[in-house]
């Protein structure tokens, strides 16, 4: 069996994990065109990942400004309010929330900054006057594990080209860390004024009256989300599917008995892992019918961002959940987006992780929140998009535990 060398590609499946002050966060990202002699490592990495076989791994730890940079006071900048641009999304006037996220672009008077520049800054207060925002790197100043697995070794070809990769930015730009609540401890505004209307406020009921029986994401990332379910999901544990449809996100030949409740019989009477199911608009009814500490895990897959009651349902799904049962909500990029709140389009794909984290925290009925992203891995080649995507659906999930009582 080949193994990596500097004469060889691979491809390299990396994960990053760090302490938030609210949640442990794991970011799962594909290195698909790794290139031993040109890429940029960080310390020590290369050395040890020189000589692995197809799956073997490495891991290593890094202090804030290792790898990442560290935080830096001075890239906190006060400016005056006029200087945010006015944007808009779904005909809703977009402001500068505390916590939220922008694009640099969108504030004018920052030195060397052009208007189309989408890295992140963060409003770290906001006044009819001013604004605080904040221009480090959403993951700057953190502790970070980087582990390392080889998924496969290919001889290099004939040319000694290809990507140049810093292998920790691939991981961490453009994402990773917007999840996090402000350094100090405040809560991220979401929830501004008509942030949880809807584009399309009809009944959910006839907008789901057809059996639609297609899949919201591709096969590799259902295959992801299942296996990030399975690590929270004991064998034979009894599982609400809230939201369900045709198909329960866990790995086939899980031992789990699944419960569903969702908008069309049809789409679950065609879901072979439901042992019972449960027709039910929890737009127009969000009490679950069901009694206390009845599940060991709730799944929320791929619908939260329907809900115009979030936190409500987060509620009742502690209360249907024994002690120590997991909650999972997880999310991807696709969406309907009439049928979605209005904040989630205007959500960076990472706030969309804070923003859950959020509402999970704030109810005071959940533990050991942690999230988890999995992205840039190939989409199957028998997909109906492929080839004119390339990239499976990004994953995001965001788990708690049921603190004790009913």
């Amino acid at each position: 069996m080949i193994r990596l060398s500097e004469n060889t590609h691979a491809t390299l499946d990396l994960t990053i994990t760090w302490q938030g002050p609210e949640a442990l966060h794991e970011e799962r990202y594909l290195l698909r065109n790794a290139n031993p002699w040109r890429d940029i490592y960080p310390p020590g990495v290369k050395e040890a990942i020189t000589g692995l076989r197809p799956g073997e791994k490495a891991a290593f730890d890094y202090a804030p400004g290792a790898v990442m940079p560290d935080w830096d006071e001075r890239l906190v900048r006060s400016l005056p309010r006029k200087s945010f641009k006015p944007q808009s999304a779904q005909h809703r006037e977009i402001q500068p929330q505390v916590g939220r996220f922008y694009p640099q672009g969108f504030f004018e008077g920052l030195p060397g900054v052009l208007p189309q520049n989408i890295r992140p800054a963060r409003v770290l207060d906001a006044s009819p006057d001013g604004l605080t925002i904040d221009l480090n790197h959403p993951m700057a100043g953190r502790f970070l594990r980087l582990a390392v697995e080889v998924a496969d070794v290919r001889p290099k070809p004939g040319d000694t080209g290809g990507a140049l990769s810093h292998i920790v930015e691939r991981v961490c730009d453009f994402g990773p860390g917007m999840q996090a609540c402000l350094r100090d401890g405040r809560p991220t505004i979401f929830e501004a004024p008509g942030a949880l209307r809807r584009k399309d406020d009809g009944p959910d009921g006839l907008f789901y009256a057809s059996p639609r029986m297609v899949n919201h994401v591709d096969a590799q990332a259902s295959a992801h989300l299942a296996g990030i379910h399975a690590r929270f999901v004991e064998p034979g544990a009894l599982v609400l599917d809230l939201m369900s449809s045709f198909a329960t996100h866990l790995p086939s030949g899980h031992p789990a008995r699944v419960v569903g409740l969702g908008l069309n019989r049809e789409e679950m009477a065609a879901n072979p892992r439901l042992v019972d199911h449960v027709v039910q608009d929890l737009n127009a009814d969000p009490r679950l019918p069901f009694g206390p500490g009845a599940f060991d895990a709730v799944l929320i897959s791929l619908s939260l961002e329907y809900l115009i009651q979030p936190a409500g349902i987060i509620a009742e799904c502690a209360r249907v959940l024994k002690p120590g049962g997991r909650l999972l909500v997880g999310f991807s990029d696709r969406y309907f987006p009439t049928k979605a709140i209005a904040v989630w389009s205007e959500l960076h794909e990472f706030e969309r992780v804070g923003f859950v984290s959020q509402l999970i925290s704030e109810s005071r009925l959940f533990t050991e929140l942690s999230t988890h992203s999995v992205r840039n891995w190939w989409r199957p080649v028998d997909d109906p998009h492929f080839p004119k995507l390339l990239t499976s659906d990004p994953v995001f999930v965001v788990a708690g535990s049921r603190v004790g009582g009913v």
